[in-house]
């Protein structure tokens, strides 16, 4: 995902961010607002502290930084009230949704299928699909015709 030389951090906090701080600004040019901005950095900041923790200068070497918003996953990602992960049905069971579904032909991945919240989780997720679609091989082969990178691919071909 990043550039060579570079790396990604990718930080979140639980998915129970409190909607009602964010509607105020429902409609409102959120790349423009001064009050939308400086509320966005006030509840980055406990992330922010614990990388340093880690990193103690992180902020030195920062070239994109993006801070998402109950109000951005609403407008991107089309949930409702910025939320995300699993939806679970009351008195139901803790159980993530398979990538397969009853439609023949129908897959699903996500955030909200069985392997959870999270980019490496949703990246995973399109994996599981990949999977259910082709066998480990014929997706070497088709990664093969598509020139996808990858000396691992190419030794895993070599060998069968």
């Amino acid at each position: 995902l990043a550039p060579e030389g570079h790396h990604v951090i990718h930080a979140y906090t639980a998915g129970n961010e409190p909607y009602h701080i964010w509607e105020r600004f429902e409609g409102v040019d959120t790349n423009k607002d001064a009050a939308y901005l400086a509320l966005k950095e006030e509840r980055a900041a406990p992330m922010w502290e614990a990388i340093r923790r880690r990193v103690p200068r992180v902020e030195e070497g920062v070239v994109v930084r993006q801070i998402g918003t109950p109000l951005t996953h609403a407008r991107f990602l089309r949930r409702h009230r910025g939320n995300y992960g699993l939806a679970l049905a009351a008195g139901g069971g803790f159980e993530f949704p398979k990538v397969t579904t009853p439609l023949p032909g129908l897959f699903r991945c996500g955030d909200s299928t069985t392997a959870g919240i999270g980019v490496p989780a949703v990246a995973s997720s399109g994996a599981q699909c990949a999977n259910a679609l082709l066998s480990v091989w014929e997706q070497l082969k088709m990664n093969d015709k598509i020139k996808m990178p990858s000396s691992a691919s190419e030794r895993l071909l070599q060998r069968r």
